[in-house]
């Protein structure tokens, strides 16, 4: 017999000017630390607080740390009750290597928004399927946010992540 299991859906809180916002590199280490520095720096003009991950500027070859440092990193932001919300320098490769090492009681017990695409499907996914909790595919800090973003993409995605207003359709322009 085919068993149902329904899970409840987690809906993160919205985040509002001054909110802290939590900077992590889950994958690959970026090109060069100033995209971090040049995406905090956008996140600090539209209002919010930036906390950059312990190890968000380590590099390991090709990846922004060892897999423990940057599973460390995603903890340690959940587990922080000043973090509104979680957003990821780049993609890359590396992310589906710490979905063993992701505590998914913490994330449920904190959820919060968590931002990224590409690689970070992998930790969006496994999130979502361990715990309920909805995530954004979105900017991320060091590729849109270090070089501006394009005007459709930034106001909707900051109207979904700072409103609790259903959008309704989006028109693509």
């Amino acid at each position: 017999s085919f068993v149902r299991h329904i899970m409840k859906l987690l809906k993160p809180k919205a985040i509002r000017q001054g909110d802290v916002i939590g900077v992590i590199a889950p994958a690959s280490a970026p090109a060069s630390q100033e995209k971090i520095d040049k995406g905090a720096e956008y996140l600090e003009r539209l209002g919010y607080r930036v906390k950059l991950g312990k190890n968000v500027r380590a590099v390991r070859g090709y990846l922004a740390g060892t897999d423990h440092q940057r599973a460390a990193d995603i903890n340690e932001m959940f587990g922080d009750k000043r973090v509104k919300a979680i957003m990821s320098v780049r993609g890359g490769y590396g992310a589906p290597r710490l979905l063993p090492l992701i505590d998914y009681g913490l994330v449920k017990r904190n959820p919060k928004i968590f931002v990224g695409y590409s690689d970070l499907t992998a930790l969006q996914l496994a999130i979502f399927t361990k715990t309920g909790l909805i995530s954004f595919s979105g900017p991320m800090v060091g590729v849109e946010m270090f070089k501006g973003i394009d005007p459709f993409t930034e106001e909707n995605f900051w109207k979904v992540v700072s409103s609790t207003k259903k959008l309704g359709v989006i028109n693509n322009p």
